[in-house]
């Protein structure tokens, strides 16, 4: 199928073969020039001046003798504008984003040759303000108030006469800001227009060739219409249009929406034969539904190997076309090497890249820096998502890893940036300016470094990467200068980034390559004009074509629409124009689309996919692109037992450090974390603990207890004693500011001045004070008793195999009441019950809810035993969670009936020392729970696969 632009360059070669330096060519984009002037040199039968090859914009940019102002000044200059006639008292930052705005409809007003004084006028009709409000939801009735005034939008129609006096004034807004604009020489490019557009309609504008070929354009706003028009009027214009009767005679197709119009205000030359009934042609369609948004580029081998019989080394025979630009490397990744030459038609968006990444973490730290003394401290992730970053991973790195390991050990939530200066590349990151005036410098002073730090790498995509963002910051910083010296306009932090990430989101890399040589890889716009023989497109899922961007405007649809200004359905006939275009003469097409739904992912085909199947007369298979996972299972993991073991556990086993009923539980739960934690000794990894977590909850909960009640050991307690303790709140507030100091902001004791609780550490102060008061209610009603001790370790040995061992830990509180001893536990946790059936289930392995807590409140029982025979011993369960319930119990039943250690006595110890001897033995085998939903916090979980 002979392509379009060839078909134009035989037309143009017949028509001017001995005058093309006469013509000037008008394109939609600089890559359909390129290819044109491929097909016209095919033409060629000697040597000869071609003819001049431009884009629309650039053909009327020419004519300006303004100059482009950036959108910061432009905004700076409006708000000057707009603050004088409406004497607004908003800040410029409140101003920008509607500044925004505004700019982008005075831009098309100017575009499409609008009266604005006609179109600011038409708001002032109060019913059409009712219309415009009641639609509105209550986020975007307060934007607008922003915008308008303080006034509420709750009085209705003293708000609209406000919108409305301030509508009045827009127009005047308009003219004085476009004055402003034409006395600094500056302007916007819908004013550009405009004025080339009234010059030439005064006849002020002279083009000098002989003939324009207005060659494959689609929308034209009304500037560009008024010019071409001129030009056809002079008998200098000549309109080739691309399109096919099946979406262009169909009224229903918003593709052909533009073209209608075309065709009838341009008619084509009537002896340019172009064949306008190929889209209906034979062609092998594929749709295939893909489960990963990346995996899409994976089809590229399926399909290449699918049309090899009609794959040549040609420019315009393949094209891999990107509806989501980000689908890039992965898609050059899957292109087999034997397919030869690769052309990258398209930019590599800097967004999508490494640096970008790593220039986020550094507005991360700014957005999020912190005064203290002369300088600057952040929250730990900040700093550390920066020292971890693969940019700086091999500078410096086992100071960097020495001191994240510091952070963490010690808990340090804030960190102090100024110490942070392993090197010249990290003292400047984290030198971090005052004004925000000085970003700019700042980071042109970090990627300079970073650029000289990687010229080792080789990476050449890096290093351009680095350069590209570099240029980008540094234009932005000039602008900011600018508007600073110029206007005397402060710019805060929120308009900085904002431009920031504007001016970021803008740049590309381009690839350098021989544009007329092997597969094309190509975004939606570079495809205007083009012709392939076999085309695969990733991404045409809904949200990526057509594209679901417009921008917000002051200007109502029906406004919009009544004054001829292009919305959301002008839109969509674009991007409907480009996809049937592109496929209208190819061959072998195969779209993939992504079924994830994620983000604002929908994971729909495109509704260009949906009318392929079902509006047209391809009827394209659907296919999936499945993805098999056959990992292995993940087999169960055991560590046999053996003699060096069990002397292991052994000699590690003494009166100081007894087998604990911790190291019990967790055995009785899983035998193969025992091994790690107990026996290879495998280190937890440390975190820093952002929140405070029950371990550290517990810490804090135990000590402050022990510290408030250590005046009460060996004493009888009544309740004025724990009345009077209660009323002492400057003395609890203290204690449990010292412990939240000590165990969760890692302070080393003394304590030393005063400590600073805030955000998330002190509703944890307020949560402990809470329970110590319901503590000490509790105890109140159980007064008097006498405190034996507070958390004072018992322990007791245990004969296994002739061998004797030490099985024992601290216990929390053991008081006396009326001849009987409570061993008293504080659990912070969850407790599910304190009742058991028999002393068995205690010692059940692998269970899957086990009762823990009783087991380990019996062993602190047993150990107590031993130096008691004959006293009473009763097992006590304070959990916290269960304090405020109506009736608190604290006593471990045993088949629903109160609970005295010295019953069970005899088969405790049987089970214990069975329990005991198996640990110890040389026969043992250590083995994973079978119930995963255990593995889900365990530290260990990645050893084992069970994430």
């Amino acid at each position: 199928m002979e392509r379009f632009l060839a078909q134009c360059a035989r037309y143009i070669y017949k028509k001017h073969s001995n005058q093309l330096k006469d013509i000037c060519l008008v394109f939609p984009n600089r890559r359909s020039g390129v290819f044109f002037t491929a097909y016209l040199q095919k033409e060629l039968r000697m040597p000869a001046i071609g003819p001049k090859t431009t884009t629309v914009n650039e053909l009327i940019a020419s004519y300006s003798s303004w100059n482009t102002a950036e959108k910061l000044e432009l905004i700076s200059l409006l708000y000057d504008v707009f603050s004088k006639h409406t004497k607004t008292t908003e800040t410029f930052d409140e101003f920008y984003f509607w500044g925004e705005i505004l700019l982008a409809d005075f831009n098309d007003i100017d575009r499409y040759l609008v009266d604005a004084k006609d179109l600011f006028r038409n708001i002032s009709d109060l019913k059409e303000i009712e219309s415009i409000f009641d639609y509105l939801t209550e986020d975007q009735k307060k934007a607008l108030e922003r915008f308008w005034g303080s006034m509420a939008v709750a009085d209705k129609s003293g708000f609209r006469e406000k919108y409305i006096a301030i509508w009045d004034k827009l127009y005047p807004v308009y003219a004085d800001f476009k004055k402003l604009l034409r006395g600094q020489n500056l302007a916007f490019p819908g004013m550009i227009d405009r004025e080339v557009a009234e010059q030439v309609k005064a006849g002020t504008v002279e083009f000098p060739f002989s003939k324009y070929y207005i060659i494959g354009l689609n929308a034209l706003n009304t500037c560009e219409i008024r010019i071409f028009d001129h030009l056809k009027n002079e008998g200098k214009a000549e309109f080739l249009w691309d399109f096919d009767k099946t979406y262009v005679d169909d009224e229903q197709n918003e593709a052909g929406y533009f073209l209608r119009k075309n065709l009838k205000v341009f008619s084509p030359p009537e002896d340019f034969e172009l064949n306008t009934d190929v889209f209906n042609h034979r062609k092998d369609i594929n749709l295939v539904a893909v489960s990963s948004v990346y995996g899409q580029s994976q089809q590229i081998p399926n399909f290449l190997k699918a049309t090899e019989k009609d794959y040549r080394q040609e420019f315009d025979n393949t094209a891999v076309v990107l509806a989501d630009e980000s689908l890039l490397f992965p898609s050059l990744g899957a292109i087999p090497e034997e397919t030869g030459t690769i052309n990258i038609t398209m930019g590599y968006p800097v967004r999508n890249s490494v640096v970008y990444g790593f220039v986020m973490l550094l507005i991360n730290l700014l957005k999020n820096k912190r005064k203290s003394g002369d300088g600057y401290m952040a929250f730990h992730r900040y700093v550390t998502d920066i020292l971890n970053h693969q940019l700086l991973g091999g500078i410096e790195k086992e100071v960097t890893t020495a001191f994240v390991s510091d952070l963490k050990k010690n808990n340090k939530i804030n960190v102090e940036l100024a110490g942070i200066d392993f090197s010249t590349l990290h003292q400047r990151i984290f030198t971090i300016p005052d004004k925000t005036e000085d970003y700019s410098d700042y980071f042109l002073d970090v990627l300079g470094l970073l650029y000289h730090q990687q010229k080792t790498s080789g990476d050449a995509i890096l290093l351009e990467l680095i350069y590209s963002v570099y240029q980008a910051i540094e234009k932005l910083g000039a602008v900011v200068k600018k508007t600073l010296q110029t206007q005397n306009r402060q710019i805060s932090e929120t308009v900085y980034f904002r431009l920031f990430s504007q001016y970021l989101g803008q740049v590309s890399v381009a690839f350098e390559g021989e544009p007329l040589s092997g597969m094309q890889v190509m975004g939606i716009l570079e495809t205007r004009c083009l012709d392939f023989d076999n085309l695969i497109i990733l991404g045409l899922n809904e949200n990526k074509w057509p594209r679901k961007f417009t921008a917000p405007s002051f200007i109502p649809h029906n406004i919009r629409l009544g004054f001829g200004l292009p919305g959301i359905d002008e839109q969509d006939a674009m991007y409907g124009y480009y996809f049937y275009r592109l496929i209208q003469r190819a061959k072998n097409v195969t779209a993939t689309y992504s079924v994830v739904k994620e983000g604002i992912g929908t994971g729909e085909l495109s509704r260009y996919g949906y009318q392929l199947r079902y509006d047209s007369v391809h009827k394209p298979k659907m296919q999936n692109l499945d993805f098999v996972f056959a990992n292995d299972p993940v087999e169960s993991i055991s560590i046999p037992g053996s003699e060096i073991i069990q002397k292991q556990l052994l000699d590690k086993n003494s009166e100081d450090h007894p087998l604990s009923p911790s190291a019990i539980n967790t055995y009785l739960n899983c035998s193969l974390k025992f091994y790690f934690h107990y026996i290879a000794e495998l280190p937890e990894p440390e975190e820093v603990k952002e929140e405070i977590d029950g371990v550290v909850f517990g810490n804090i909960f135990h000590d402050t207890m022990e510290e408030l009640y250590k005046g009460f050991v060996g004493k009888v307690v009544d309740k004025i004693h724990l009345e009077q303790l209660a009323k002492n709140k400057i003395r609890i507030e203290n204690e449990i500011t010292i412990q939240i100091a000590r165990h969760y902001l890692k302070q080393k004791e003394p304590i030393k001045g005063p400590v600073k609780l805030e955000g998330k550490t002190l509703l944890i102060f307020e949560n402990i004070k809470t329970y110590l008061s319901q503590l000490l209610k509790i105890d109140m009603e159980y007064a008097p008793f006498k405190v034996v001790s507070l958390e004072q370790k018992y322990k007791r040995k245990i004969s296994i195999d002739g061998k004797e061992l030490w099985v024992g830990g601290k216990i929390d509180r053991l008081d006396e009441k009326e001849g009987a001893t409570r061993v008293l536990d504080y659990k912070t946790g969850y407790v599910s019950s304190l009742s058991f059936n028999d002393v068995a289930q205690l010692f059940e392995r692998d269970e899957k809810a086990p009762k823990k807590e009783i087991l380990q409140a019996l062993i602190y029982c047993w150990g107590l035993a031993a130096e008691n025979p004959g006293v009473e011993i009763q097992p006590a369960i304070y959990a916290l969670r269960k304090f405020f319930e109506s009736k608190f119990e604290w006593e471990v039943k045993m088949n629903r009936a109160k609970m005295v250690f010295g019953k069970v006595d005899a088969d405790f110890e049987q089970e214990l020392s069975q329990l005991v001897s198996e640990i110890y033995s040389a026969e043992n085998t250590f083995t994973q729970t079978e119930h995963t939903d255990k593995c889900k916090y365990c530290a260990y979980n990645g050893i084992c696969r069970r994430y």
